[in-house]
């Protein structure tokens, strides 16, 4: 069973979650942005809980936990596996307030988010030409997201849910045609695929997730943009 042990300092609220393996450090920051906002739909629990740090550690201690509601009036504690980047809240009401965990033992570089459920370490980037996205200039110390499951498509269909609401554009994701087969950055071959009808067209080798589709897969045209999203995998 987890131990937790936990220390509010300011608006940053530390937990240590112990376990038979090791301490993970894990951080959540107050969000005073969003004060008075919360959002239900996809959460992954609520709680009636007597303090934030409590709901802290609800969070911190499930997997799936990247950022937590609390209600300093009610006591009702909402998790989600989202960072709310871009993704709207829904509903108002007072006493609300928001918390973005961050793990701080070095798994993810300054900045990622850290999704544990699937060890994820990711940020959203601004969009780009489609013809650039093969270059060095994408994603430096990192990589383009990988989907290689179920899993992560659905994941990254969460968090991106109102993207369109700060940059009107399509997702370019990791993969390369190379000598006739699909292929990830090191060479790998990829096995798992969710084309819309009619693709691969073959206008490009990038590959991108069409969000006004279901966020199937296409080819895009090179003149396109997109934004994207980088994975840190050590």
């Amino acid at each position: 069973m987890d131990i937790s042990i936990i220390c509010l300092c300011m608006h940053t609220m530390f937990v240590a979650v112990l376990s038979e393996s090791r301490i993970r450090l894990i951080s959540a920051y107050y969000k005073p942005e969003y004060d008075n906002s919360y959002e239900v739909e996809n959460a992954i629990d609520t709680y009636r809980v007597r303090s934030v740090g409590l709901c802290g550690i609800k969070c911190m201690s499930n997997a799936r936990c990247l950022s937590f509601f609390y209600n300093n009036l009610t006591g009702m504690c909402i998790l989600h596996s989202d960072p709310f980047t871009y993704t709207v809240m829904s509903s108002s009401a007072k006493g609300w307030k928001f918390y973005l965990s961050h793990e701080r033992a070095g798994r993810c570089l300054v900045n990622f988010f850290y999704y544990r459920e699937l060890d994820l370490c990711y940020k959203f980037e601004p969009p780009i030409q489609v013809s650039v996205f093969h270059t060095d200039v994408v994603c430096p110390a990192s990589e383009p997201m990988r989907i290689d499951s179920d899993e992560r498509q659905d994941y990254v269909k969460l968090v991106t849910a109102d993207i369109g609401r700060v940059y009107y554009m399509q997702i370019c994701i990791q993969g390369k045609k190379t000598q006739g087969k699909w292929k990830y950055n090191d060479g790998t071959m990829m096995e798992y695929f969710r084309w819309r009808q009619g693709e691969p067209s073959g206008l490009s080798n990038v590959i991108i997730m069409k969000r006004w589709n279901n966020y199937n897969w296409k080819n895009p045209h090179p003149d396109e943009k997109c934004t994207y999203m980088c994975e840190y995998r050590p």
